[in-house]
């Protein structure tokens, strides 16, 4: 419902979400996506004069979420669970727990993304047995092996990849775009390069 996306308006303004992501066509310099890769790394992504860290970025689609969350139980929100790709090492999900302190928030615990779409999809009231939950986001990839019995979930096996998701695929249908028109990507200005990524997209 939020997507992952953070900019800067021609005020200085940061926007976040469906907003930021429509400037990634007109304004690719002034706006950053897919940067839950970068957590827990050194990379500082530029957005006009100014430089943020990944937990930087996090924070203000976390703050976002924290309004709307507010907006709709009508009471303040301070206290959260904030779901990670289940291949986050250590320093990612330190970096996951730094953004959520920036956005004034306090996490009280990190939760695989896998199981939470287990929970969100209902699989508390399933059957007992063995389910293969299957995770592709837009920057993520996780499979997780769940064994529910006696009314606990247990995870048995995790694998995925932090740096392969949906974001992937729009690169290659974007390169294939390019193919079929006989564009060479490289050759093109920055906003016709990000028009020809929302039509992959």
């Amino acid at each position: 419902l939020t997507p992952s996306c953070v900019g800067v308006d021609d005020t200085g303004a940061v926007l976040v979400g469906q907003a930021a992501k429509e400037r990634l066509i007109t304004h690719p310099g002034m706006t950053a996506a897919s940067f839950k890769r970068l957590m827990g790394s050194k990379e500082v992504t530029r957005l006009g004069e100014t430089a943020y860290r990944p937990e930087e970025l996090s924070q203000f689609v976390l703050r976002s979420l924290k309004e709307d969350a507010e907006g709709y139980l009508k009471e303040p929100v301070s206290d959260v669970v904030i779901s990670v790709p289940a291949y986050f090492n250590d320093h990612q999900r330190k970096a996951t727990i730094d953004a959520g302190r920036l956005a004034g928030l306090k996490v009280e615990r990190l939760v695989n993304e896998p199981t939470a779409a287990a929970l969100a999809y209902g699989l508390g009231d399933a059957a007992e047995g063995k389910y293969l939950i299957f995770d592709l986001g837009g920057g993520t990839f996780d499979v997780s092996i769940l064994d529910k019995y006696e009314g606990i979930m247990e995870i048995r096996a995790t694998t995925g990849d932090s740096g392969l998701g949906g974001d992937d695929f729009t690169v290659i249908v974007e390169q294939m775009i390019a193919a079929r028109a006989k564009l060479d990507l490289k050759q093109l200005d920055l906003v016709d390069r990000a028009r020809i990524r929302r039509a992959a997209e």
